[in-house]
């Protein structure tokens, strides 16, 4: 049993912004624990390093053009749903738990925001945006993005998020795409059982490729494509067209997320759920490695894993 830790404080000030207008609310909205991890999380995942301080990163998040097309009230609603409904809350924390070390999100927090990506996690703490469009039609998914950002935290107790300004070579990217994406399949994959028992596969799209076994196959022999275009060349400088495999990692076909869940279900499939769990303690080289072994083929030619 875990113990959750919400943190509502941004979402309050910012409804409340959204409302009145009142400017003085933005200066006690950066002035949150959560303003600050979201400061912390744009500069770690920009690749010149730089980003907005939390002051005026929230200024553009609830002042920009598309925050006057938000339902206020609809961010009202899912707060309640975050805050009132307590067992469906815990079991997100216990359904992460169930696929990560013990004690991995022993101290994790969990806030709820506005206007900031989807959802994102670094450091010990996740946040969720209730003003995503995602949650907006389909309020319940709040629910399985929160184990999917829990999951990530647990995951990041043993392999930090990776600073972008780091990333020089063709030998870092791919050790980048093979960190995110044992981090990203696995969060997928952890919301599989809730989102069966709920028939709620087809509420979101890696779900509904990864019931397409024809796509899914397509996907892999992508992904393991353009894996091997940066891991199995002499490392070198990056260039331009090194980063557009990131879009197709994390955008678009969305690689990392469902060949990820391809892998984590097999692993968990065939060998158990707790080799799946040793994994993310040995690191992603293991969840490569154990996927590797189920497909008879060497880690050494990954392309080759059809």
């Amino acid at each position: 049993m875990v113990s959750p830790r919400l943190d509502t404080t941004f979402a309050h000030l910012a409804i409340e912004f959204l409302e009145t207008g009142d400017g003085e609310l933005l200066q006690r909205i950066a002035r949150t624990p959560a303003a600050c991890f979201l400061e912390a999380h744009s500069r770690r995942v920009s690749r010149s390093g730089d980003g907005p301080d939390a002051g005026e990163l929230v200024v553009q998040l609830l002042t920009s053009s598309t925050m006057s097309d938000v339902d206020q009230e609809g961010i009202r609603i899912r707060l309640s749903l975050m805050q009132t409904e307590s067992e469906a809350y815990l079991r997100c924390w216990n359904e992460s738990a169930a696929y990560l070390p013990s004690g991995a999100l022993s101290g994790a927090v969990l806030y709820l925001t506005v206007g900031y990506d989807i959802g994102v996690a670094m450091d010990g703490q996740a946040s969720l945006n209730l003003a995503h469009q995602h949650f907006a039609s389909n309020p319940g998914e709040l629910l399985f993005y929160a184990i999917h950002e829990l999951h990530h935290v647990g995951f990041q107790k043993y392999n930090p998020l990776p600073i972008m300004t780091d990333i020089r070579t063709t030998s870092d990217l791919a050790n980048l795409i093979r960190c995110l994406t044992a981090m990203e399949g696995q969060a997928v994959h952890a919301v599989r059982r809730w989102r069966t028992e709920a028939g709620a596969m087809e509420t979101d799209s890696d779900y509904v490729a990864l019931l397409d076994p024809q796509r899914m196959a397509v996907y892999e022999k992508e992904f393991f494509r353009l894996y091997r275009s940066l891991a199995e060349v002499d490392p070198r400088p990056l260039e331009g067209k090194d980063w557009g495999i990131l879009e197709r990692m994390s955008a678009g076909d969305r690689l990392w997320y469902r060949v990820g869940a391809l892998i984590a279900d097999r692993i968990e499939r065939e060998l158990g759920r707790q080799v799946l769990i040793k994994t993310i303690v040995q690191g992603p080289e293991a969840f490569f490695g154990r996927y590797a072994e189920l497909s008879a083929k060497s880690w050494d030619d990954p392309g080759k894993l059809e």
